[in-house]
């Protein structure tokens, strides 16, 4: 008999045995790390709440969802959100109980909102039957890239033009317009260059090993914009930036004004290897402007081409995430094409959070989902 049941210490290594086979390139050591990230350097986390839930057979583990708390501003207020990750189900027993196994991670307490990524088509079907509401990242649904490694076209090629697939019949237009954008970039890319800057506004750009107090400051015009958004203290920062049991290797880089050595904006970036090819994407996944400075955005973009170069990066896709900035990377990058990234959330049934579901405002969702 399959039962559905808390993941307990016991349960650990098992999983970490089980996951690889659902996720493949990973290892048990990785997933003990990944483990560690989700519940024990995690700021949100205390005992009162579940690590996630699992199918035992009895003599075994053939499913698992986890269950990754995040701290959230409602309105001011710190709230703790559940992060899913990583469904899995052995194939021989998918089907009702899969389902049953996402109805424990749903029917749980102690939190005000349910957060799910997703990007295949059952999943998001899933989640909007549970009245999940969805949100499309980046805003502007726009991606930028900026070719790092000429030499490595074949890698280049297929990643900018095929994505997941080749294109079907309806799709060749945008295809051909996406080529020429391409070779327009191997013909004409140029380096990014800082214009107008006068000497006392001179700025620098260096790798950052830890967030301070300045890196939450620097956040707070736009969290007062929204109602609801990630709590973006320097203890979750650092959480999400530097902790270990990452899929890929990520990287901060940090603008500094020349004159106060002040914090002025920041990037941060995953290094993605493709295997077999081994070749690497750099890809933006948080980023800050203080007032929207259109020359820290230059400077940090310079800085994270250069970056690119000494990781081996082969290309770099970047989001804007204000006009400001999309109009400085329509001005800058060569290719552009239309992208989007699917965020769910859902807030919890409780009496505290009736009010909260049917006048929320405006959910301001990361593009950094919180437990990658």
């Amino acid at each position: 008999m399959i039962t559905i049941r808390e993941v307990e210490d016991k349960d650990l290594i098992p999983l970490a045995e089980l996951l690889p086979r659902g996720f493949p390139d990973t290892t048990t050591e990785f997933w003990l790390q990944r483990f560690d990230m989700w519940w024990i350097s995690n700021p949100a986390y205390t005992p009162q709440l579940p690590r996630g839930w699992v199918l035992d057979t009895g003599t075994t583990l053939v499913g698992f969802i986890g269950n990754i708390p995040v701290k959230f501003l409602i309105r001011g207020e710190v709230k703790i959100g559940a992060a899913s990750s990583s469904w899995y189900v052995e194939p021989p027993f998918r089907g009702i109980i899969s389902l049953r196994l996402f109805n424990k991670f749903m029917n749980q307490r102690h939190v005000s909102f349910f957060l799910f990524k997703a990007e295949e088509a059952p999943i998001m079907g899933i989640l909007r039957k549970y009245k999940f509401e969805e949100y499309i990242l980046p805003q502007s649904q726009t991606e930028y890239i900026y070719i790092l490694n000429k030499k490595k076209v074949g890698f280049v090629l297929r990643k900018i033009l095929f994505s997941l697939r080749y294109p079907k019949l309806a799709e060749l237009p945008e295809f051909f317009k996406r080529l020429g954008m391409v070779t327009g970039a191997y013909i004409y890319q140029k380096p990014i260059q800082l214009r107008n800057v006068l000497p006392q506004e001179m700025y620098t750009t260096s790798l950052c090993t830890a967030c301070d107090d300045t890196f939450s400051k620097i956040w707070l015009p736009y969290q007062n914009r929204c109602d609801v958004s990630l709590f973006r203290d320097t203890k979750t920062l650092n959480w999400h930036y530097f902790s270990s049991g990452r899929f890929h290797k990520r990287l901060v880089i940090q603008c500094h004004r020349a004159r106060d050595k002040t914090l002025a904006g920041y990037m941060v970036f995953d290094f993605e290897r493709h295997i077999p090819s081994g070749g690497v994407k750099m890809r933006l996944m948080d980023i800050c402007i203080a007032d929207k400075d259109p020359q820290v955005i230059a400077s940090l973009t310079s800085g994270a081409l250069e970056i690119g170069k000494q990781n081996n990066a082969d290309f770099m896709t970047m989001w804007a995430d204000s006009p400001q900035t999309d109009a400085y990377f329509r001005n800058t990058f060569v290719i552009r094409r239309h992208d989007m990234h699917y965020r769910f959330i859902r807030f919890s049934d409780s009496a505290v959070m009736n009010s909260e579901k049917d006048h929320h405002g405006t959910v301001c969702l990361p593009m950094i989902y919180p437990p990658q």
